[in-house]
């Protein structure tokens, strides 16, 4: 064979051989280089554009989002707790000295998803009455509810007691309508009629015969009279006992003897007295006295609480003001500043002193509200603008403030006291112990 014709026959093999191996490369997972795109004025493409690529998965092109289908966003998800109900002790139940009990509440989720495992109700505030610090709570869904129960003992000395509970995330946040909790602790009276004809064994110590008052029942500023008698007593004390249960004024008295007390005109409820007597060994025998108090002043409004008010109703020029989410009610003898927010978080509500006086600006003119809103002025605008976080919670006003004139009372237990102040529709707006909570209460119109 002619040797051009066989050189000729061998290229076109070698030709062919290397045509079929010449392949496009494809992108792998760990091929982070940009596929170069065309720009105008950059001259001939890179990329045949008459020979597509290969199509490859989603997968294995993290750079090519067109052939990925966007998640679903997911929806927000919102811790919360409303109270439903007291299962067992209700408020103001009466207990002795020392009783154990449960507390259970009945409360219901109201947030947007579970409570998750390790959720718990834990003690907030106020007194613990040997609880717990926190007791499980099981995984509840939303609107579900649950009741919650905690063994408690009731404190060893006469008074009221509250104490709060809310719910905490395993994460330590805490959430949800605080539960309450409220007791009130007997006395150990004795009133017993002397006994003559007793006596005392050796070894036994003293013996409180009587102890008692010249009336069951007073008003505050009348003046009472303690009688009481003892055996084997070589000291005795009587001590006028403060409205929480604690000791307050003593007076070392005779073994058996007389006391005229007059009791204060702000004393509420009851007027408490221990008597202690003592003998050379130092053993001891304690007796209680309580005297009720009739209330000497009315509440304001209509339905009342079944409790004394502390004082009489004090009537002040007022003004409240609207929020976005919440309200603000100036009073003006108390010269303070109530601020009832609307939102989630706690406190509900905060008093600040009114601090803005005649000659301070009325407002801060670098601050535009949006159309139909307000910037609260004066002693509002003060504490919106410079308190810590009112501003934030509240919003922008939504009317103008208004004036009027209030009247404010509050219960009168040892600790813990509701605050009822006249609102400007003429309702009455019921502030609970230390910020934890508010509403509004309908009052019957005169």
């Amino acid at each position: 064979m002619n040797r051009r014709y066989i050189l000729i026959a061998v290229m076109l093999l070698v030709g062919a051989i290397l045509a079929c191996n010449r392949t496009v490369p494809t992108a792998t997972p760990g091929d982070t280089t940009p596929v170069p795109t065309r720009t105008p004025g950059m001259g001939t493409p890179l990329v045949d554009t008459e020979t597509p690529l290969p199509t490859a998965s989603p997968s294995a092109t993290p750079f090519q989002t067109s052939s990925i289908t966007p998640t679903e966003a997911t929806p927000d998800c919102r811790y919360d707790a409303d109270f439903v109900a007291d299962v067992t002790i209700p408020d103001d139940t009466e207990l002795e000295p020392g009783t154990a009990f449960a507390k259970t509440w009945r409360m219901r989720n109201s947030g947007t998803c579970a409570w998750e495992s390790g959720a718990v109700w834990a003690f907030d505030s106020g007194d613990q009455m040997d609880g717990p610090d926190a007791v499980d709570v099981p995984v509840t869904q939303p609107g579900d509810e649950v009741e919650i129960t905690v063994n408690l003992n009731a404190p060893a000395a006469p008074g009221t007691y509250a104490g709060y509970w809310r719910m905490r995330r395993p994460n330590g946040e805490l959430f949800g309508t605080p539960g309450y909790l409220r007791i009130i602790v007997l006395e150990l009276v004795i009133t017993a009629t002397p006994t003559p004809s007793a006596t005392i064994e050796p070894g036994e110590g003293p013996t409180i015969l009587y102890f008692r008052s010249d009336v069951d029942q007073a008003f505050p500023g009348d003046v009472i009279t303690l009688t009481w008698d003892t055996q084997g007593a070589t000291r005795v004390s009587l001590y006028h006992l403060m409205a929480t249960g604690q000791l307050g004024r003593f007076w070392d008295v005779d073994p058996r003897g007389s006391f005229d007390y007059p009791i204060e005109v702000s004393e509420r409820n009851a007027t408490r007295f221990l008597l202690v007597a003592s003998d050379d060994e130092q053993r001891t025998e304690q007796a209680f006295l309580s005297i009720l108090l009739h209330c000497p002043d009315t509440w304001f409004f209509e339905p009342a609480p079944d409790e004394c008010p502390s004082a009489a109703a004090l009537f002040s020029d007022a003004a409240e003001q609207h929020f976005e989410r919440g309200t603000m009610i100036w009073i003006k003898e108390q010269g303070q500043i109530y601020v009832l927010f609307g939102d989630e978080n706690s406190p509900k509500w905060s008093a600040y002193a009114d601090r803005w006086e005649e000659g301070d600006p009325i407002s801060d003119p670098e601050l535009t509200p949006p159309p139909g809103q307000y910037q609260p002025v004066r002693g509002f605008g003060l504490v919106w603008r410079e308190e810590p976080g009112v501003r934030d919670r509240l919003g922008w006003a939504v009317d103008l403030e208004a004036p009027f004139t209030t009247a404010v009372q509050s219960t009168s237990r040892a600790r813990y006291n509701d605050l009822f102040v006249r609102a400007l529709d003429g309702n009455v707006w019921k502030l609970l112990p230390e910020g934890s909570g508010w509403e509004k209460l309908a009052a019957d119109k005169q």
